[in-house]
């Protein structure tokens, strides 16, 4: 009995007994807490390499884009400059691995197009492949550091994604500038389009051909006489304009050439204020991103300078894309007795202005174009009679020009490389009538009958030629930022095309006589058909270089020519390097 209550009573103060426990509990807990902070600090420190590797990762992508044509080059040096000397550049294709498992760290580059367009999901605004270029995705993996609890969980990989956007942008325009002037053409074919009287000299038409001034500066002086005081630019694009406020405003900011503005001026009093033709500012220009910046601030974003006959000829264009016009030339052209003229310009191509600031893939065109002319030439005499009519059609689709791409390989402005893939339109050209009514039906196309060539009561000739010429394929014009500064204009022709339309037309003349030989034959020497048919090719030869110019200048005040298309490249933008992913 006392042995069991003593060992009962031994046996609870033991159990009661807790002055061990602490030490015990932390002998058991110790291993356990080294281990969790072990594990601690290993994380803190894999996160914090993760952010120095998407630091870098970021700042590759961001190089490499504004180095795009040496994107791989300029990822290394980055990556070697900031502590990764032994980065390995992992090929792209497919079925190639992603990275190399026998380097600790790598990292591959892969170029595409980044298109910022928020109607489009971010995951694919990235094309991989995508063309031309704008854009570089860089993804790096390296192996993380555990420093102590390598033993108890394998180290993981680090792998980090960006993508750099270069937006590198051009302003280009595609039209046939004027060189040679002949002021009385130009200012009846002006005058006409216009509906004024218009009488600028040679030297007025010189000093517009030979004057730029800044698109954005043109368009803020013009939204301010179309009384929009604020907005943007694409606000301005947005109304439509009568050429009376166009040229106005253009020689609001030629004041630097006197000749100009005073021949601007001229124009903008001379159109009557009963003309109310309005021209939508879109279809004359497209602005691209540059069209979202705020009235006023074109200089703090992208300029680019633009001519203002180009301008001028383009607006008066694209104005009377409606309308059918009919020219009496009177003027005194040697070796031409007088020419009359039809002329109908079509509707421009929707989203197709004749200037566009943009990136690669941005498209400009020249409107359709259709001119009936009629010359008349001196003719012998006799049989022939006094004059030998010479009829002309021309057709012309419109001419294109794509910017293909803008390339800045040193992220600098002064290594711009611009490429640009132009085409002129197929041109047709007859000597033949047609009905002047149908000129601008341009859904049909006119029925061309022989030409009257000439037309007497003995003597009746007709004749027909038809030349065709285009391209199949653009042609790609190179523009280095020198270039562009000088105003450099590069064209691009039909392969058949020959120095002289005219020429070109007479060579494929087919001739035909009719001699009615009633009475009024008696007593008179009928030459043969190969002397009537030699003597009117011989007088059509001699004035292939007048109707060769009258043709010239008539087509390149609207900014359009046979079988050639003008292309310049007005300005250009490196842009800054952005992230974008």
């Amino acid at each position: 009995m006392f042995m069991g209550k003593g060992w009962s009573s031994l046996a609870t103060r033991w159990l009661g007994n807790a002055s061990g426990n602490v030490a015990i509990l932390g002998a058991v807990l110790l291993p356990v807490g080294i281990a969790a902070a072990a594990l601690a600090v290993d994380e803190g420190s894999l996160y914090l390499e993760r952010r120095e590797a998407q630091s870098i990762t970021d700042l590759a992508a961001i190089v490499a884009a504004a180095n795009i044509d040496r994107a791989e080059l300029a990822v290394l040096t980055t990556f070697r400059e900031n502590r990764h000397p032994d980065v390995a550049l992992i090929e792209t294709g497919p079925g190639l691995p992603l990275y190399a498992e026998t380097s600790a760290s790598d990292v591959r580059i892969q170029k595409g197009r980044y298109k910022a367009d928020p109607g489009l999901a971010p995951e694919v605004r990235f094309v991989i492949g995508g063309e031309p270029a704008n854009a570089v995705k860089v993804t790096f993996r390296e192996k993380g550091t555990r420093y102590f609890a390598s033993r108890l969980i394998a180290a993981p990989t680090i792998s980090t994604t960006a993508i750099a956007s270069f937006p590198a942008e051009a302003a280009f325009s595609v039209g046939s500038r004027l060189v040679g002037v002949n002021d009385g053409i130009l200012n009846v074919l002006l005058g006409k389009l216009l509906g004024a009287n218009i009488a600028l000299s040679v030297m007025d038409y010189n000093a517009l051909i030979d004057t730029d001034v800044s698109a954005l500066a043109f368009l803020d002086v013009l939204a301010t006489k179309l009384d929009i005081t604020a907005g943007t630019y694409d606000d301005v694009l947005a109304a439509d304009a009568t050429i009376g406020e166009i040229a106005s405003a253009l020689a609001a900011v030629s004041g630097h050439n006197r000749q100009a503005q005073l021949a601007l001026t001229a124009i903008a009093n001379a159109i009557p204020a009963s003309t109310t033709i309005d021209l939508p500012l879109s279809h004359l220009f497209d602005l691209g991103r540059v069209g979202h910046l705020g009235l006023g601030q074109g200089n703090a974003g992208f300029d680019a300078a633009i001519g203002l006959m180009e301008v001028l000829g383009a607006s008066a264009a694209i104005a009377n894309g409606t309308n059918q016009i009919s020219l009496d030339t009177g003027l005194t052209i040697p070796g031409l007795l007088g020419v009359t003229a039809d002329l109908a310009i079509g509707e421009p191509p929707q989203h197709s202005p004749w200037f566009a600031i943009g990136e690669a893939g941005t498209i400009v065109r020249t409107a359709q174009t259709r001119l009936r002319m009629v010359a008349s030439v001196g003719g012998p005499g006799g049989l022939l009679g006094a004059s030998i009519r010479l009829p002309i059609y021309v057709e012309l689709a419109y001419a294109e020009a794509k910017l293909k791409s803008v390339s800045c390989p040193s992220g600098r402005v002064e290594s711009a490389r611009v490429s640009v893939a132009a085409q002129p339109g197929v041109a047709e050209v007859w000597i033949g009538e047609i009905d002047p009514a149908g000129l601008k039906q341009f859904a049909t196309k006119p029925v061309v009958q022989p030409a009257k060539i000439v037309q007497m009561p003995i003597v009746k000739i007709t004749g027909s030629a038809h030349v065709n010429m285009g391209n199949l394929y653009p042609t790609t014009l190179n523009f280095t930022k020198s270039e562009i500064d000088a105003r450099a204009v590069k064209s691009v022709s039909s392969r058949n095309l020959t120095e002289s339309l005219t020429a070109s037309l007479l060579d494929d003349l087919d001739l035909k006589v009719k001699l009615d030989l009633g009475l009024l034959s008696l007593g008179l020497v009928i030459p043969s058909e190969g002397v009537l048919t030699s003597t009117v090719s011989s007088i059509l030869g001699g004035v292939t270089a007048p109707v060769d110019a009258l043709l010239y200048n008539l087509l390149s005040a609207l900014g359009v020519r046979v079988g050639e298309a003008d292309i310049r490249v007005n300005g250009v933008s490196c842009g800054r390097s952005v992230l974008v992913n």
